[in-house]
């Protein structure tokens, strides 16, 4: 029995006003009413800490896979004369001539330039030569 059953008992055999009697009737009652919403909001709290504690467990995995990605597609840049060069896993662990502005890779058949037409950069006037002299001294 739940100490507001045993209040409830003893108001019947309290010899006061039913007035003052309703009015305990109902503090009993909203007392009732805020115990079940306490314990529905506990309820509510313990599923909201194992929602927490998931996504944390997410988070982490979701950082570990982001350094993960990070590591295996890290790469070495150098700008020489102008030209941005790339090396890294995607390159082949070669040196490649890139776009500074896009930093897609260049198109160096005849000389370098970037291949996007919506960027078109190319160097100051720089000949096939001079660029393969350039891309032949990084891998000094």
């Amino acid at each position: 029995m739940s100490f507001i059953d045993t209040a409830r008992d003893a108001l019947k055999e309290l010899p006061i006003s039913d007035i003052v009697r309703e009015r305990l009737s109902l503090a009993l009652d909203r007392l009732a009413e805020a115990e079940a919403k306490i314990d529905s909001l506990h309820s509510e709290i313990g599923g909201l800490k194992v929602q927490l504690e998931n996504e944390r467990l997410d988070n982490q995995k979701t950082k570990e896979q982001l350094q993960r990605l990070l590591d295996e597609h890290s790469e070495e840049i150098l700008v020489r004369n102008g030209i941005e060069f790339r090396r890294g896993k995607r390159t082949g662990g070669k040196w490649m001539a890139a776009c500074p502005v896009c930093h897609l890779p260049a198109d160096v058949t005849v000389f370098p330039k970037c291949p996007n037409p919506k960027c078109g950069w190319q160097p100051t006037v720089m000949s096939k030569k001079q660029f393969e002299a350039i891309h032949s001294s990084l891998d000094m």
